[in-house]
């Protein structure tokens, strides 16, 4: 090992053993419990014992908790739709010069220097149903007659309802200008010939976009849509603290389950059983990534 190597490896150190203990070590942790009985108000009498896939068939049994794998699926499918197709088309603006455009760029970007945890508070607020300045606005237009209750209000349309819609356009706000960035870095690398061949061949701007610009954008959006739909299957913040899990269950997620089935009923076996199947369904993403990238790489 030359100096040079040596060198790099003291750097990345501080910020593996960071990963090594906040990240790995309870990932294997949770793991091992969900393979054991380990309820905290009977674990010192009962003590914890092996108990294999119980835990895993006890969450599947739950009603509840197969609704919740369901609305995340939905969840994370309807955000990252969403802020992708948002993304791609407010990348292209802002990739053109134009007089404003760092005014455009920096409220475009303002959402991200905004943690989730005070998005939500800051939504809780304009989502209020008596508080709310949108509702306000829209009584003002004429488009409603009476509040819309968008955090509270429990009819559904098949799997849609209003609180979930309202969760899933929070988290396209706060989310929205890492996409913007992400794609705005991959359209700065499409190289100028060849929207000027495509112009020679008498393309129009909507077959520029789909024969040049999506196929040169494809391993930007690989490695994007991989993160964005890992996050979200595990997004925890927003539906925790805009509507913990409510109402009627129509805005849980499978993090914030696994949240309530460890602090609040203090069941840490079912807890990690449920983080367990979280942890599953990312790996499948990330093996699906891994197979699409190994594919382009024989190419």
């Amino acid at each position: 090992m030359n100096e040079k190597n040596l060198f790099c490896y003291i750097m990345v150190a501080p910020a593996l053993v960071v990963t090594l203990l906040l990240g790995i070590y309870p990932m294997l942790t949770s793991m091992f419990i969900s393979f054991r009985s380990y309820d905290l108000l009977n674990v010192q009498e009962r003590g914890s014992h092996w108990v294999g896939l119980r835990n895993y068939f006890t969450v599947f049994a739950d009603e509840r908790f197969v609704q919740t794998v369901m609305q995340t699926i939905l969840f994370t499918v309807l955000a990252v739709a969403i802020s992708v197709v948002m993304g791609l088309f407010l990348a292209q603006v802002i990739n053109v010069k134009f007089r404003g455009l760092s005014v455009v760029r920096t409220l475009i970007l303002v959402p991200w220097f905004v943690p989730p945890a005070v998005a939500s508070v800051i939504w809780i607020w304009l989502l209020n149903t008596d508080l709310s300045p949108i509702n306000a606005l829209l009584r003002d237009v004429g488009w409603i007659d009476a509040n819309i209750r968008f955090m509270t209000d429990s009819r559904t349309w098949g799997p849609i309802s209003i609180p979930m819609m309202a969760i899933v356009a929070v988290r396209v706000w706060n989310g929205l200008p890492f996409i913007i960035i992400f794609i705005l870095a991959g359209l700065q690398s499409v190289p100028k010939d060849y929207y000027e061949a495509a112009e020679i061949d008498g393309a129009n701007i909507v077959q520029k976009f789909f024969y040049v610009t999506l196929p040169t954008l494809k391993p930007v959006l690989l490695i994007l849509l991989a993160l964005l739909f890992m996050g979200g299957i595990g997004h925890f913040e927003m539906n925790f603290i805009m509507t913990g899990g409510g109402p009627r269950n129509l805005t849980n997620v499978m993090a914030v389950y696994a949240y309530n089935q460890g602090f609040l009923f203090f069941k840490f076996d079912v807890a990690a059983a449920a983080s367990g199947v979280i942890l599953m369904m990312t790996s499948v993403i990330c093996v699906f990534y891994l197979w699409a990238q190994s594919r382009d790489d024989l190419r």
